[in-house]
This record gives C-alpha cells, structure tokens and sequence, in this order.
C-alpha cells in the first residue's frame, strides 16, 4: 500500500513540474512576443506545448504560436498551430481565414481554394472570407485577360509589320484562337468573383471586356 502511495506522490509530482515548466515556457514565448523576437517566441511556446500534460490545451497559445511562425515564413509550422486552434474552435473563424492567406502565400492555390470554401462554407455571413475569395479571382481572370490583349496586341503588330499576308493568315488565325482561348478562361473566374461580390465593378467590367472582345474577333 505505501509502494502504491508512493509511486502516486511521484506522478502527481512530476505533473506539478511540468505543469510549472509549461507555465514558464508560456511566459517566456508571451516575452518574446512582445519584443516581436517571434522564433524565440515560438520555441518557448513549442516547449511549453510538449510539456503541457493533460490539463485542456491552452489553444491561445496555439493560435499565437501560428502567428508567430507566420512572421519567421514558416508557413507549414503556421497551418500546423491552425489546424490545432480550428480542432478546439479557438477563433475558427479567424483561424480558417488565417491558414487560407498561409496557403495562397505558399502559392498553394489548391488548398488555398479548399480552405476558403471551408471557411464560407462554415461561416456564410463572415463577408471577409467572400471578399478575400473575390480578390483572387479576379486577379486570375485579369491574368487571363491581359494575357489575351497582349497576344491580341502582338498579333495585330504582325499583321501590320506584314510580317503575316492579312487577317486570313493561316498563323494569325492560329494565334487569334489563343487569345479567344485566354478571353474565354477568363470568364468564369470572373463571374466566380461577382457571385462572391456583386458589388465588385472591377470584375465586372474585365468580364464584359472579354465578352466584347470575343464577339469581335
């Protein structure tokens, strides 16, 4: 009976001194984020998460630790506190929005959409989710859009340099279906980001400049 009471004094010790450690650990890391010195802020907040024992995890911490390695580029460390803080729902929506601006950072374009849509899909009366996704949509379609007037452009010039015979040049017709082409893409991008936001006149009008451009050529 006393071997059993012992071996319970030491447990409930230990987890007292990782429970202290952890506390100590927390406080270094909210240190070192005040003074914006973010790695160091991160490794105190990584200890204290490795050593927290079972009390509930202290997921402000967690979602600090996500900003924090947003600041030193870490952006897979950053999704990886993310996804920690939208697992206890501490500030799901911002943790969603958060991870998805990591995603696009990344250039990550397929997990960037997926997250987004989570996102509205969790939370349809956020409008910053809607008005974030419309961005990117309409910088898709102007990608598209102005790669069509350039190549439209350059295809115009040959014609004149006469470097084609006329407008019924086998390679000038080849080149006005790529443009068609990019014109074309650019459409549904665009129409994305006015279901997003209708009130977005700058989607509206690249949209109609395709739509122009295409019943002329």
């Amino acid at each position: 009976m006393k071997r059993v009471i012992f071996i319970f004094i030491l447990c409930l010790s230990f987890g007292t001194l990782m429970a202290q450690d952890a506390a100590t650990f927390k406080n270094a890391g909210n240190e070192a984020l005040k003074v914006k010195d973010f790695a160091k802020a991160i490794e105190n907040y990584e200890k204290a998460i490795a050593v927290w024992g079972t009390a509930a995890p202290d997921y402000a911490m967690i979602y600090n630790t996500a900003v924090c390695a947003i600041q030193i580029k870490d952006y897979e460390k950053a999704v990886k506190y993310f996804d920690m803080a939208i697992a206890g729902n501490y500030k799901p929506e911002d943790s969603y929005f958060n991870k998805a601006i990591v995603r696009k950072m990344q250039k990550k374009n397929d997990e960037y959409v997926k997250v987004m849509n989570e996102g509205i899909a969790k939370f349809p009366d956020n409008p910053k989710f809607k008005t974030e996704f419309a961005k990117y949509y309409v910088i898709e379609g102007s990608l598209q859009y102005n790669n069509g007037a350039t190549l439209l452009k350059s295809a115009i010039d040959k014609v004149k340099a006469k470097k084609y015979k006329d407008a019924k040049d086998p390679a000038y017709l080849a080149d006005i279906e790529k443009v068609k082409k990019e014109f074309s893409d650019a459409i549904p991008s665009l129409e994305k980001a006015i279901q997003l936001n209708p009130a977005d006149a700058n989607a509206k009008t690249i949209k109609a400049n395709c739509e122009k451009q295409l019943k002329t050529l």
